[in-house]
């Protein structure tokens, strides 16, 4: 009962005492679930009593963000300061996934109470999939290596990762989050560290100051030459190389360079907060390179290439690295340099300290602006912050020496090795090889070899004029043993882009360089130079097998991430929504930083919703030709001759799936190239012919969008042949109407040209299946032909049908036999009801008008497993079908559901399982299925023509034993001629080994039989798992049931009069009784061990081995 109403009808009301708690600032939703459940208790309902709660128990500082509503005369009060509070408060969405990826860690939580967690902080657009995914990451390996190769649900995996965590020891579920923690802290250290660098310069001119041993024993020398080491170029006076800025003005003694100090240093390298070293660029190097650097504010700064610089900062060694040429005013040296060479930087003390040899030169702090702190990342792009986290992988110059895989590229040859002599060079290419050679020789990228193989150096001519190094591997790759690791379809990419929108794509930078040669093949590497051999560390392009290795690794990298397409060193992520697209380059760029891979920042394309990748434009609809490829071809000039000719039409047909007819089209262009090589001879062009050649590039101006292929969506096979050409177009039904996958089209050769226009159209039919029978294989499918004979294809006797022609058909029957006419090109895309009532009799507007008035399509419609939806037909009208399968199937109402059945049953009266899988897949009603059933029994004319045929049950196996007398067959044979006082036989035989006993009896109760069996099988070979006999009153007793209960053997009972069930030993029965007749002697006692004997030692064909090998 509310408390604002005092007295009402005489009736006191008494106030109701309410406590709410502190409003939780980092959970708002959460507190204000928990008040208004107090407001429910107390039944508190009217909104000015919820607000006067709600500001009553609001600290000041939260009051202030609602005043506005406090002042004014809102009538809902409560709910606009509810809402005020949640949009302020409110985790925002973006905040929630940076959480949901980097702030939830496992800490001393259980598995399952961490899936919750990340559960809770999830959108609804990150897929279960994905929580699976980063859950699995944040376990401990130990347990990770188990749960990733089970089948089981999450919820089931996380119930199985709380038990192994409480077998295991506590200390390896912490290390998780302990080695997190760890990697932060040295994050942070590091960025402290870039910002103290950021204002410092160096003096290189200056005192290295050491306190060595050598330092110690210099005092014989004189001060003058003390004075000169350490003034050297004698640019400073006494008192101000001595006392630096603490020297009096008018102690300074000319000459002296204190005070154009600052100009004469502009040559000097300097200390910012960069990623990258940098040298500025001059009027002779300004050929501008693709790679883009960035300043603190966004701005772009361009490259024109790196060269190779030696320094000497005076600390008594050299200091080669790459430097890259930029707009820049002053010569940088980065991060990249410092980590490289072990330099660290003292800020308090002024100084920079070589960590090798402890050796430190002095520097001077100056004012340094934003436009020196230059970075590799444009800090304004979306996943700025992403790629932020790993900042390794995106510097461009920095060559790793630390290998963090174990993949090794071999080099299997045969033959000699082989040798070549060193090419002569000019001067200006003598001093780059050597260069670039000494460079490589430094990083350990290269090294001196003494190998009897040898490869000749070759320069390559670079864009910007200069030289890259290369290697001539002609030789050595014809003695390579090919790698048959397959290398991707370009194609393939549309395979993971189902329902995506937005894209990323990731250029590798000097990818080959992270994969090492194996040591015993790095000497077939070897290059021979003017100065010297050398083989290379690592792999290097222009190796035959060089792309087969790096695929193989990069699927490694990028194994289990299906939103990935890799192809050698370009890489494209495809996601659903922005949110999961974050997630996804997050798992990726986690893998390329564990990997040790870099990317290259200015190639790559990160969150957008158009992307450029190997020659294709992908968007969310489909994919298209390059606009820039596109008008490149489209200003080809006419070919001159027959390589021209040939050129122009590789690069054409190099997106010949995007081009309807490209076979026939091409035809008399493809005329030129017959009996030619690739010569230069004249084309003598003819009107016709250069008609086809501007209808070959406007072709692939007009060039289809094609779909994404979808395995939910219907499919259909258009196809149609000419005089000289077949052509094919395979569609998918997506948003109400039929969009291409893609096109196929081929030349028809002379005798497939003398074809018949059926052969030729069936020709048509089984080249296109063949062609796309990736897509098609599993799937439901129609084919449309206009060559309407194909229709009846299916309904001949194949012996009437040539061989060639019931090849071609047997083949297509394997993907599909649902062959139909359509007449006319437009009617392809037309939507499929309205084309169903072209091929068939059915009247799809009698069935619309009697759905209106069907009471049972009501009840239907309330079924969940159902999805009916309204599709219009050509008439207007509305017709209700289910889509909830691959096929779109109407409902048909009570009276045209047998008249549907003679329609499907009535073209060539199936069984009664064909008939119902045909109707359930093309229509629905409820009881479908009993009806179709009872409908096919009593069809008459199946009554008249088909006879049934009597089944025949198959014959049980026995399982095979897993080991030595698991499973014996016992019988009893007798009555034999007396012996000694027996005169039968109980024989045992081991069904694994085939080893064999027979042990003479008097008499054949179940007391003797029991005791028999135990004493002379059980106490010799142990107790079997199973014990097969037939139905002999002795093996029923209660004697052998009780003997099985106790040894714990499940006995076993063949059928009865079957005695086939127990073979194993009646075959033995057979050939014992005849190897004893064989003997002829009355005492057969005396000849049982020879006869066993014998038996046990033959050798068995099946495998080679006698009895007795097999037992001992």
């Amino acid at each position: 009962m509310s408390i604002e109403g005092g007295k009402a009808d005489g009736t006191e009301l008494h106030k109701v005492s309410v406590k709410i708690p502190s409003f939780w600032i980092d959970k708002p939703e959460i507190w204000f679930y928990q008040v208004e459940a107090q407001f429910k208790i107390s039944g508190i309902t009217a909104e000015e009593t919820k607000f006067n709660y709600l500001i009553s128990q609001l600290d000041p500082k939260f009051v202030e963000n609602v005043w506005d509503i406090i002042r004014s005369d809102s009538q809902t009060k409560y709910t606009d300061s509810k809402t005020r509070l949640l949009n302020l408060f409110k985790e925002s969405e973006n905040a929630r996934i940076q959480r949901l990826i980097t702030g939830i860690d496992l800490d001393d939580l259980k598995p399952s109470q961490l899936l919750q967690k990340l559960r809770s902080v999830a959108t609804s657009d990150v897929s279960e999939n994905l929580i699976k995914t980063l859950w699995l990451g944040k376990l401990p390996d130990s347990i990770k290596n188990i749960l990733i190769v089970s089948k089981e649900d999450t919820d089931s995996l996380a119930i199985m990762a709380d038990k192994i965590c409480d077998m295991s020891p506590k200390t390896e579920i912490y290390s998780t989050s302990y080695e997190h923690n760890s990697s932060n802290e040295l994050l942070d250290r590091v960025k402290n560290l870039e910002q103290q660098i950021s204002a410092l310069c160096i003096r290189t001119g200056a005192r290295p100051r050491t306190r060595n041993n050598n330092y110690f024993r210099s005092r014989s020398r004189s001060r003058s030459n003390r004075r000169h080491d350490f003034n050297p170029k004698g640019k400073l006076c006494y008192f101000h190389f001595r006392f630096g800025t603490k020297c009096f003005p008018e102690k300074c003694q000319p000459p002296c360079g204190w005070n154009q100090k600052p100009q004469e240093n502009q040559e000097n390298s300097s200390l910012h907060g960069a990623d990258v070293s940098i040298i500025p660029a001059t009027s002779q190097n300004k050929k501008k390179a693709e790679y883009l650097l960035y300043a603190a504010n966004g701005t772009e700064i361009s490259t024109y290439g790196i060269k190779m610089l030696n320094l000497d900062l005076g600390l008594r060694r050299d200091f080669q690295f790459p430097f890259i040429i930029a707009d820049v005013t002053k010569g940088i040296l980065g991060a990249d340099f410092l980590h490289k060479y072990n330099l660290l930087v003292d800020i308090n003390k002024k100084k920079l300290i070589d960590g090798i040899t402890n050796l430190f030169v002095l520097g001077d702090i100056t004012a340094i602006s934003s436009d020196n702190v230059i970075s590799t990342l444009n800090k304004s792009i979306k996943i700025s912050n992403l790629l932020l986290k790993y900042p390794e992988i995106s510097r461009p110059n920095l060559v790793p020496k630390e290998i963090k895989h174990e993949v090794k590229h071999f080099i299997e040859t045969n033959g000699q090795p082989i040798h070549a002599k060193a090419r002569q060079l000019d001067p200006k290419r003598l001093a780059i090889a050597k260069e670039e050679f000494t460079f490589m020789l430094n990083n350990e990228i290269i090294r001196p070899s003494n190998s009897q193989w040898s490869s000749p150096l070759h320069l390559a001519a670079k864009k910007d004029g200069s030289y890259r190094p290369c290697v001539d591997y002609r030789q050595l790759n014809a003695q390579t043993i090919p790698d048959r690791y397959p290398i991707p379809r370009l194609e393939d990419f549309h395979q993971i882009l189902k329902e995506t929108k937005v894209f990323s794509k990731i250029d590798l930078f000097k990818a080959y360089f992270q994969i090492p040669i194996a040591e015993e093949h790095k000497c077939k590497k070897a290059i021979i130079t003017p100065s010297g051999l050398y083989e290379f560390n690592v792999m290097s392009f222009g190796l035959k097998n060089a792309p087969a290795t790096f695929q193989r690794f990069i699927h490694e990298v990028l194994r289990g991430l299906d939103f990935v397409f890799p192809y050698l060193d370009d890489i494209l992520i495809a996601s659903k929504s922005n949110q999961e697209h974050e997630i996804h380059l997050n798992l990726v760029l986690e893998r390329l930083n564990t990997f040790g891979l870099r990317i290259n920042i200015s190639k790559s394309v990160f969150a957008v919703e158009e992307i450029e990748f190997l020659g294709y434009l992908i968007t969310p609809q489909g994919s298209r030709p390059l606009p820039d490829k596109v008008q490149a071809i489209m200003n080809y000039k006419r070919p001159e001759n027959v390589q021209d000719l040939r050129t122009f039409l590789g690069i054409l047909n190099f997106y010949r799936r995007y081009l309807k007819d490209a076979a026939k089209n091409q035809a008399l262009l493809h005329e030129y190239l017959k009996g030619s090589k690739k010569d230069k001879r004249k084309i003598q062009w003819t009107d016709e012919a250069e008609k086809q050649f501007e209808k070959c590039k406007n072709d692939l101006a007009n060039a289809t969008l094609l779909s994404f292929p979808n395995s939910e969506l219907p499919l259909s096979l258009f196809t149609d042949a000419s005089d000289t050409a077949i052509d094919a177009v395979l569609q998918q039904y997506e948003n109400s109407t039929w969009k291409p996958i893609a096109f196929y089209s081929k030349k028809l050769n002379d005798t497939q040209q003398n074809y018949s226009t059926y052969d030729r159209e069936l020709l048509g039919i089984y080249l296109s299946v063949k062609h796309f029978k990736h897509y098609l294989e599993g799937r439901t499918f129609t084919i449309y032909t206009d060559h309407k004979p194909l229709i009846f294809a299916f309904h001949q006797k194949l012996d009437k049908a040539a061989p060639r022609q019931a090849r071609q058909l047997n083949y297509i029957s394997q993907f599909s036999t649902d062959i139909k006419y359509i007449k006319g090109e437009n009617n392809i895309v037309a939507d499929t009801l309205s084309r169903v009532t072209e091929v068939s009799s059915i009247d799809y507007d009698q069935i619309a008008d009697a759905q209106t008035q069907d009471e049972e399509l009501k009840s239907l419609q309330t079924i969940t497993s159902l999805n009916l939806k309204e599709y219009p037909l050509p008439s207007g009208k509305y017709l209700w079908c289910d889509t909830s399968t691959s096929k779109i199937r109407p409902y048909i109402p009570e009276a045209f559901r047998k008249q549907i059945f003679h329609h499907i049953h009535g073209l060539s009266h199936p069984g009664i399982k064909s008939t119902i899988k045909l109707m359930n897949s093309k229509f629905i009603w409820p009881s479908i299925k009993k009806d179709v059933q009872l409908w096919t029994r009593t069809c008459i004319p199946c009554q008249k023509a088909k006879i049934n045929r009597h089944t025949k049950t198959k014959l049980g196996e026995f399982e095979v034993p897993s080991g030595r007398f698991c499973v014996v067959h016992i019988d009893l044979i007798g009555p034999l001629p007396p012996s000694r006082g027996n005169i039968y036989c109980l024989t045992c035989i081991d069904r694994f080994s085939n080893w064999m006993e027979a042990i003479p009896l008097d008499n054949i109760s179940a007391d003797t039989v029991a005791r028999a069996f135990y004493s002379n099988w059980i106490a010799r070979f142990g107790t079997p798992h199973k014990l097969i006999t037939d139905r002999g009153t002795q093996f029923r007793s209660e004697t052998l049931q009780t003997l099985s209960k106790i040894c714990g053997i499940k006995l076993q009972h063949t059928t009865a009069y079957h005695p086939a069930c127990n073979g194993k030993v009646e075959r033995l029965h057979r050939t014992l009784k005849t190897a004893l007749k064989a003997h002829n002697n009355l005492s057969w006692i005396d000849t049982l061990p020879t006869v066993l004997l014998g038996l046990r030692t033959a050798i068995q064909e099946d495998n080679n081995h006698s009895i007795a090998q097999i037992v001992y």
